[in-house]
């Protein structure tokens, strides 16, 4: 690779399902600790990463949850932005036009407050399951809704199964299996590390160039344990950590996406379904590895 294209490399890191998903932090504060050792993983690398945040989560018994909302505050005193991702991350191929839109503005709840009280836009959208609509109707109701409410939406172009990994890890640790733990979490890096390098040559063989990457992640057990080493390996292969509206000014985010489907794909995928791609562009994706399938799946 030349220097020339070594310099370009540009990535954002998202972090979907705030305030997170994890079986192992099961106290009170369980998710504020999870979400502590996230925080400082990006602090210590300088990455302007953005959470997603699912504002149900935020409640308990019907009332704001002081811990959750702490969870949100943390991630906002260190400088990190904060978006939308529904008021319970439904769905939309299985709900109506209004029941989602209800989705979308109930996910507004506590954390638009929290993020205009610092003088900051609440500007981003963030598709639960990636999912933008079944028919055309669903989409272009979406897309023009959001546009409205003056969202962006979030795209992902380098999508993965991290969370299978968190539940395998979950289950390893519940089980106090260290050894497997570890294991799991060796395996994890490799596998997003080849992930980011495949559609590194998808964003090459679709664009002529590599193009800033969005990576998907979750606010999860795996990523407090292993976000720091996966950020210093992003770093060594020659990645700058860049905020998502930087990414966003890329003409490669002005493609067409005229993917109608039940499908939650990347839209680098997107992109290439528009252009006509066929079978032999999407071949060579990471496959996880079946230990960490069975453990996830509790076996």
């Amino acid at each position: 690779m030349t220097s020339h294209l070594w310099a370009q490399k540009k990535i954002v890191i998202t972090v979907d399902d705030l305030p997170g998903v994890t079986s192992y932090y099961q106290t009170p504060d369980g998710r504020l600790i999870m979400n502590q050792k996230l925080v400082r993983h990006f602090q210590t690398h300088r990455v302007p990463a953005i959470g997603f945040v699912v504002s149900q989560w935020l409640y308990r018994d019907g009332a704001p949850d002081p811990n959750q909302v702490n969870v949100l505050k943390l991630w906002l005193d260190a400088g990190l932005e904060l978006g939308n991702h529904t008021f319970s991350h439904k769905d939309y191929t299985v709900i109506t036009i209004p029941d989602y839109l209800d989705e979308v503005m109930g996910g507004e709840k506590i954390v638009k407050t929290l993020v205009e009280q610092r003088g900051k836009p609440f500007r981003f959208f963030r598709h639960p399951f990636l999912r933008k609509g079944e028919t055309p109707a669903k989409k272009d109701s979406l897309e023009r809704f959001l546009m409205r409410h003056n969202y962006r939406e979030a795209p992902v172009t380098v999508d993965n199964y991290d969370f299978l990994f968190s539940h395998a890890y979950d289950n390893a640790l519940l089980k106090g299996d260290t050894a497997s733990a570890a294991e799991v979490g060796r395996q994890y890096l490799d596998y997003m590390t080849a992930y980011v390098r495949y559609y590194e040559a998808q964003s090459d063989s679709l664009f002529g160039r590599l193009i800033p990457q969005t990576l998907l992640t979750h606010a999860n057990t795996i990523n407090a344990a292993y976000m720091g080493e996966l950020l210093t390996r992003l770093a060594k292969s020659g990645y700058t950590f860049i905020p998502l509206d930087e990414a966003l000014n890329d003409e490669a985010y002005r493609s067409k996406d005229g993917y109608i489907g039940k499908g939650g794909i990347s839209w680098m995928h997107r992109w290439a379904l528009t252009q006509g791609k066929k079978g032999a562009f999407f071949k060579g994706e990471p496959e996880v590895p079946a230990m960490v399938t069975k453990l996830a799946d509790g076996k």
